[in-house]
C-alpha cells in the first residue's frame, strides 16, 4: 500500500520570475507574459521558509527565474533557511556568477548548484538560450563555481537539435570539474503547439541512444549521470545497465516535490501551470492535502501499469509527458513499453561481500546528519539534502538512539530478519561502516539514488521478464 505524506520533503522555492535568458525548452509558462514582474522580498521569503520548516520540510532548492538576478535575497534565504533547519541548494544558469559572489554564497552554506547546458556547440548553445554570448557565460560560471568549492552539476534537457552531442558535452563538462551530467528527457512545455512536439519528441531508439551516451561519459570521464525526469522503467528494460536512470522515479508523485511560485502559489511539478494554493494564504499541509493530493495519491497513474513490481518506483514514468501527448494524466508515458519488458533487474543489497561481513559482525553508526520527520503510521527518514525515504517507526527509533549516543551496532543488534533492510541503508548512505573496506562504491552510487522502501524483493535469477 501506498504511503502518503503530510507535506512534501523538498520543495522549489521561485526567487523571482526574472531572468536573463529565454530558453526554448523552459518549462515556466509565463515566461512571455509576465517576464520580471514578480520577485519575493526578504520578509515575504521568510514567511515563507518558516512555513515550510513548520510543515516539517527538510529540504529547499532556490530557483526562479534566475535566482543570481536577486542575488542579496537568495544569499539571505540561504542563511535564514539553515538556520530554520533545513537544508539549501540552487539552480541557477550561472551566467552572473563572478568569484566573488561565489565565495559569499559558500560562506553561506551553499555546497551545490544545479546549472543548464543546452548544447556544447556555442552557436546552438546561444541559440537555445535565445541569448549571443550565452555559451561563453555559462561555462565561465561554472568554471568560476568549481573552483569556489561548490559542487556543480550539469543539466542538458535532450531534443532532436542536441541529441547527439551528449559524449562532447560530457568531454567538456568532466575538464571543467562538473560532478554530474543529467541528460534530462525533453516535456513539451504547456504553451508548445502541436506542430512543435517534433523538435521535443525523441524516438524510443533515439532516446536509448542518448543513455548509452551517456553512460560511454559516464565510464571515460567519471562523471555521474542521471535524468531530472524520469523514465518508465520498462523502456529501460535492462534495469541493470541502466540503473543509473532508475532513480527515485516522479518525485512529484511520490509526493516528495512542490514548487512555491515568488508569489506564493503553489504548483506540484515545476512543469504545470496549475496552482493549487497559496502559501501566503494557507498552510503547506492543508494545500499538500487537498486538491495537490491527486498527484501522490495514484489518481494518476497507468491504468496499464496496475501489477508490475515496479509500479511504486516508476510511478507510470512522467504525468507531465503523458499530459503534453495524450492529454490526460493518467495516460500512459509516451516510452510506455509494458511490465513484460524487463529483462534484467536492479540490485543493490546482494553484494556477498558486505553480507559476509554483515554475518561477521561488521559495525554500523547513524550519522549526525539524520534527519526524521513522523508520519502516520511511520516515518520519513533524511539521508542529507531532499534525499528522503519512509521507514518503520521502530526502525526509525533505533537509528535516532543510534545517531544520539554515537554508538556502534551489528546486525543482531538491528535485527537478523532486517539484513536486506540494513544492507539498503547502507548502500543509500543512511548509515555507515566505518571499518568496511569492501568495493561496492558503483553498488553504493546507485542506492542512494534508489527509492529503497519502493524496492521490490530480489527476484531470483533466470525470471526475466517477471511482472
Amino acid at each position: 500500500m501506498k504511503r502518503r505524506f503530510s507535506a512534501p520533503t523538498s520543495v522549489n522555492l521561485e526567487l523571482t520570475d526574472l531572468c536573463n535568458v529565454k530558453c526554448r525548452h523552459c518549462y515556466n509558462y509565463w515566461r512571455d507574459d509576465s517576464m520580471g514582474g514578480m520577485s519575493m522580498t526578504p520578509a515575504r521569503l521568510d514567511d515563507i521558509l518558516e512555513r515550510l520548516a513548520q510543515a516539517g520540510v527538510f529540504h529547499v532548492i532556490f530557483t526562479g527565474g534566475e535566482p543570481f538576478a536577486t542575488f542579496d535575497l537568495l544569499e539571505h534565504g540561504l542563511l535564514t533557511a539553515q538556520r530554520l533547519g533545513l537544508s539549501v541548494s540552487c539552480n541557477s544558469n550561472l551566467m552572473l556568477a563572478t568569484p566573488d559572489r561565489v565565495a559569499r554564497l559558500a560562506a553561506a552554506g551553499l555546497d551545490h548548484i544545479l546549472t543548464s547546458l543546452p548544447s556544447p556547440d556555442p552557436a546552438m548553445c546561444d541559440r537555445i538560450m535565445n541569448h549571443v554570448g550565452a555559451f561563453e557565460k555559462v561555462m565561465t560560471g561554472i568554471g568560476h563555481t568549481v573552483q569556489g568549492g561548490i559542487r556543480v552539476s550539469v543539466n542538458m534537457v535532450i531534443t532532436r537539435a542536441n541529441m547527439t552531442q551528449v559524449r562532447q558535452a560530457g568531454e567538456m563538462l568532466a575538464g571543467l570539474g562538473a560532478q554530474r551530467l543529467f541528460v534530462t528527457r525533453s516535456v513539451p512545455p504547456t504553451y508548445s503547439a502541436a506542430e512543435q512536439l517534433d523538435e521535443y519528441v525523441l524516438t524510443p531508439d533515439e532516446q536509448r541512444t542518448v543513455l548509452d551516451d551517456a553512460l560511454w561519459v559516464r565510464d571515460q570521464f567519471g562523471l555521474m549521470v542521471g535524468s531530472l525526469v524520469s523514465f518508465p522503467l520498462c523502456f529501460l528494460g535492462d534495469l541493470e545497465r541502466y540503473g543509473d536512470f532508475v532513480g527515485r522515479g516522479c518525485p512529484s508523485q511520490a509526493g516528495h516535490r512542490a514548487s512555491i511560485g515568488a508569489d506564493g502559489t503553489a504548483h506540484v511539478c515545476v512543469h504545470e501551470e496549475e496552482s493549487y494554493g497559496n502559501l501566503f494564504e494557507q498552510p503547506l499541509t492543508e494545500i499538500y492535502g487537498g486538491r495537490m493530493s491527486q498527484w501522490h495519491d495514484g489518481s494518476f497513474r497507468y491504468a496499464g501499469c496496475a501489477g508490475c513490481r515496479y509500479s511504486d518506483i516508476c510511478e507510470s514514468g512522467c504525468s507531465m509527458a503523458a499530459l503534453g501527448h495524450y492529454g490526460s494524466h493518467s495516460e500512459r508515458d509516451p516510452l510506455f513499453v509494458g511490465p513484460h519488458a524487463f529483462s534484467r533487474h536492479i540490485r543493490v543489497d546482494d553484494d556477498p561481500e558486505l553480507l559476509a561481513a554483515m554475518d561477521a559482525g561488521l559495525r554500523f553508526i547513524a550519522p549526525r546528519r539524520l534527519r526524521f520527520r513522523a508520519e502516520n503510521g511511520f516515518h520519513l527518514l533524511n539521508v542529507r539534502w531532499g534525499n528522503a525515504f519512509p521507514v518503520e517507526d521502530d526502525v526509525a527509533a533505533f537509528l535516532v538512539k543510534a545517531r544520539d549516543s554515537g554508538q556502534s551496532f551489528d546486525l543482531k543488534q538491528f535485527g537478523v530478519e532486517r539484513k536486506v533492510l540494513l544492507a539498503r541503508l547502507f548502500v543509500k548512505d543512511a548509515v555507515e561502516a566505518p571499518d568496511y573496506q569492501g568495493g561496492i562504491s558503483n553498488k553504493a552510487r546507485l542506492g542512494v539514488s534508489l527509492n529503497i522502501d519502493a524496492l521490490p524483493e530480489l527476484v531470483p535469477e533466470g525470471r526475466d521478464g517477471d511482472r
